[in-house]
Protein backbone atom coordinates (compact mmCIF):
# COMPACT_ATOMS: atom_id res chain seq x y z
CA UNK A 1 0.00 0.00 0.00
CA UNK A 2 1.21 3.51 -0.74
CA UNK A 3 1.13 6.43 1.74
CA UNK A 4 -2.28 7.74 0.67
CA UNK A 5 -3.75 4.24 0.83
CA UNK A 6 -2.38 3.73 4.34
CA UNK A 7 -3.76 7.09 5.47
CA UNK A 8 -7.15 6.32 3.92
CA UNK A 9 -7.41 2.80 5.33
CA UNK A 10 -6.36 4.03 8.78
CA UNK A 11 -8.84 6.90 8.76
CA UNK A 12 -11.73 4.67 7.75
CA UNK A 13 -10.91 2.19 10.52
CA UNK A 14 -10.48 4.97 13.08
CA UNK A 15 -13.73 6.63 12.06
CA UNK A 16 -15.53 3.31 12.57
CA UNK A 17 -13.78 2.80 15.91
CA UNK A 18 -14.62 6.32 17.08
CA UNK A 19 -18.28 5.99 16.17
CA UNK A 20 -18.50 2.61 17.89
CA UNK A 21 -16.39 3.33 21.00
CA UNK A 22 -17.32 6.95 21.73
CA UNK A 23 -20.47 7.47 19.69
CA UNK A 24 -19.26 10.19 17.35
CA UNK A 25 -16.78 10.89 14.56
CA UNK A 26 -13.10 11.52 15.34
CA UNK A 27 -12.04 14.95 16.64
CA UNK A 28 -8.96 16.96 17.45
CA UNK A 29 -5.36 15.98 17.66
CA UNK A 30 -6.21 12.30 17.57
CA UNK A 31 -6.55 12.56 13.79
CA UNK A 32 -2.94 13.75 13.57
CA UNK A 33 -1.73 10.93 15.85
CA UNK A 34 -3.66 8.52 13.64
CA UNK A 35 -2.07 9.96 10.50
CA UNK A 36 1.41 9.64 11.97
CA UNK A 37 0.66 6.05 12.97
CA UNK A 38 -0.48 5.17 9.44
CA UNK A 39 2.91 6.24 8.07
CA UNK A 40 5.19 5.28 10.97
CA UNK A 41 6.35 1.81 9.82
CA UNK A 42 7.48 3.12 6.42
CA UNK A 43 9.17 6.14 7.98
CA UNK A 44 11.43 3.72 9.86
CA UNK A 45 11.85 0.69 7.60
CA UNK A 46 12.11 2.25 4.14
CA UNK A 47 15.04 4.60 4.89
CA UNK A 48 16.84 1.93 6.93
CA UNK A 49 16.44 -0.55 4.07
CA UNK A 50 16.51 1.53 0.90
CA UNK A 51 18.87 4.33 1.88
CA UNK A 52 21.40 2.93 4.36
CA UNK A 53 20.86 -0.87 4.00
CA UNK A 54 20.71 -1.56 7.74
CA UNK A 55 17.51 -3.58 7.50
CA UNK A 56 17.04 -6.51 5.11
CA UNK A 57 13.75 -5.29 3.65
CA UNK A 58 11.45 -2.26 3.57
CA UNK A 59 8.97 -4.22 5.68
CA UNK A 60 10.81 -5.67 8.63
CA UNK A 61 11.59 -4.02 11.98
CA UNK A 62 8.72 -1.56 12.42
CA UNK A 63 6.30 -3.66 10.37
CA UNK A 64 6.71 -6.54 12.81
CA UNK A 65 3.86 -7.22 15.23
CA UNK A 66 6.49 -7.51 17.96
CA UNK A 67 7.58 -3.90 17.45
CA UNK A 68 3.99 -2.69 17.18
CA UNK A 69 2.99 -4.35 20.45
CA UNK A 70 6.13 -3.20 22.24
CA UNK A 71 5.92 0.43 21.09
CA UNK A 72 2.18 0.88 21.67
CA UNK A 73 2.51 -0.92 25.01
CA UNK A 74 5.30 1.42 26.12
CA UNK A 75 3.28 4.46 25.04
CA UNK A 76 0.24 3.13 26.93
CA UNK A 77 2.30 2.75 30.12
CA UNK A 78 4.05 6.12 29.76
CA UNK A 79 0.96 8.16 28.96
CA UNK A 80 -1.60 7.90 31.75
CA UNK A 81 -3.87 10.91 31.20
CA UNK A 82 -7.10 10.36 29.24
CA UNK A 83 -6.18 12.77 26.43
CA UNK A 84 -2.78 11.08 26.10
CA UNK A 85 -4.43 7.68 26.01
CA UNK A 86 -6.75 8.91 23.23
CA UNK A 87 -3.69 9.94 21.19
CA UNK A 88 -1.99 6.61 21.91
CA UNK A 89 -5.11 4.74 20.81
CA UNK A 90 -5.30 6.75 17.58
CA UNK A 91 -1.60 6.19 16.87
CA UNK A 92 -1.98 2.46 17.62
CA UNK A 93 -4.97 2.09 15.31
CA UNK A 94 -3.07 3.90 12.55
CA UNK A 95 0.02 1.76 13.09
CA UNK A 96 -1.98 -1.48 13.11
CA UNK A 97 -3.91 -0.44 10.00
CA UNK A 98 -0.59 0.06 8.19
CA UNK A 99 0.65 -3.41 9.13
CA UNK A 100 -2.67 -4.98 8.10
CA UNK A 101 -2.83 -2.94 4.89
CA UNK A 102 0.60 -4.14 3.78
CA UNK A 103 -0.54 -7.72 4.25
CA UNK A 104 -3.64 -7.53 2.07
CA UNK A 105 -1.79 -7.86 -1.26
CA UNK A 106 0.41 -10.81 -0.25
CA UNK A 107 -2.56 -12.55 1.41
CA UNK A 108 -4.71 -12.21 -1.72
CA UNK A 109 -1.96 -13.46 -4.04
CA UNK A 110 -0.86 -16.26 -1.71
CA UNK A 111 2.62 -14.75 -1.28
CA UNK A 112 3.09 -15.98 2.27
CA UNK A 113 6.81 -15.12 2.27
CA UNK A 114 5.64 -11.54 1.72
CA UNK A 115 3.85 -11.81 5.08
CA UNK A 116 7.09 -12.71 6.86
CA UNK A 117 7.38 -9.16 8.16
CA UNK A 118 4.53 -9.81 10.59
CA UNK A 119 6.74 -11.97 12.82
CA UNK A 120 10.14 -10.62 11.81
CA UNK A 121 12.86 -11.49 12.94
CA UNK A 122 11.44 -14.96 13.64
CA UNK A 123 10.28 -15.34 10.04
CA UNK A 124 12.25 -14.44 6.91
CA UNK A 125 11.53 -11.47 4.68
CA UNK A 126 12.53 -10.90 1.06
CA UNK A 127 15.90 -9.18 0.54
CA UNK A 128 17.53 -7.00 -2.08
CA UNK A 129 14.83 -4.31 -2.27
CA UNK A 130 17.22 -1.34 -2.26
CA UNK A 131 16.30 1.82 -4.16
CA UNK A 132 15.75 5.52 -3.65
CA UNK A 133 12.44 7.10 -2.79
CA UNK A 134 12.62 9.22 -5.95
CA UNK A 135 13.25 6.14 -8.11
CA UNK A 136 10.35 4.34 -6.43
CA UNK A 137 7.84 7.11 -7.13
CA UNK A 138 9.16 7.85 -10.64
CA UNK A 139 8.71 4.20 -11.66
CA UNK A 140 5.31 3.81 -10.03
CA UNK A 141 2.70 2.38 -12.40
CA UNK A 142 -1.07 2.43 -12.17
CA UNK A 143 -1.55 -1.20 -11.17
CA UNK A 144 -4.84 -2.53 -9.81
CA UNK A 145 -3.38 -2.25 -6.29
CA UNK A 146 -2.36 1.41 -6.81
CA UNK A 147 -5.77 2.16 -8.34
CA UNK A 148 -7.52 0.52 -5.36
CA UNK A 149 -5.46 2.72 -3.02
CA UNK A 150 -6.55 5.82 -4.93
CA UNK A 151 -10.21 4.77 -4.75
CA UNK A 152 -9.80 4.11 -1.03
CA UNK A 153 -8.29 7.59 -0.63
CA UNK A 154 -11.26 9.21 -2.38
CA UNK A 155 -13.72 7.28 -0.19
CA UNK A 156 -11.75 8.25 2.91
CA UNK A 157 -11.76 11.94 1.95
CA UNK A 158 -15.54 11.79 1.51
CA UNK A 159 -15.93 10.15 4.93
CA UNK A 160 -13.54 12.71 6.47
CA UNK A 161 -15.63 15.57 5.03
CA UNK A 162 -18.81 13.86 6.26
CA UNK A 163 -17.18 13.53 9.70
CA UNK A 164 -16.71 17.30 9.75
CA UNK A 165 -13.06 17.46 8.62
CA UNK A 166 -11.67 16.58 12.06
CA UNK A 167 -8.19 17.81 12.83
CA UNK A 168 -8.11 20.61 10.27
CA UNK A 169 -11.46 22.01 11.37
CA UNK A 170 -10.39 21.85 15.00
CA UNK A 171 -7.17 23.74 14.31
CA UNK A 172 -8.73 26.41 12.12
CA UNK A 173 -12.02 27.13 13.84
CA UNK A 174 -11.63 26.40 17.55
CA UNK A 175 -9.40 28.09 20.09
CA UNK A 176 -8.47 24.76 21.65
CA UNK A 177 -8.48 21.58 19.56
CA UNK A 178 -11.04 19.13 20.87
CA UNK A 179 -9.80 15.81 22.23
CA UNK A 180 -11.39 12.43 22.10
CA UNK A 181 -13.02 11.45 25.38
CA UNK A 182 -11.08 9.20 27.74
CA UNK A 183 -10.45 5.68 26.55
CA UNK A 184 -11.06 2.95 29.08
CA UNK A 185 -8.17 0.77 30.20
CA UNK A 186 -10.10 -2.28 29.02
CA UNK A 187 -8.90 -1.89 25.41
Amino acid sequence: MLPWGHAAFGYLLYSLYSRHAVGRPPVGLSVFALGFGTQFPDLIDKPLSWTVSILPYGRSLSHSLFTLILLVGVLWVLFQYPDQRALTTAFGIGYLSHVIGDGIGPAITGDYVGLGYLLWPLTPVPTGDSRSFIEFFLTLELTPQVFAGLILAVISILVWVYDGMPGIKDLLFESEPAQDPPVSDDL
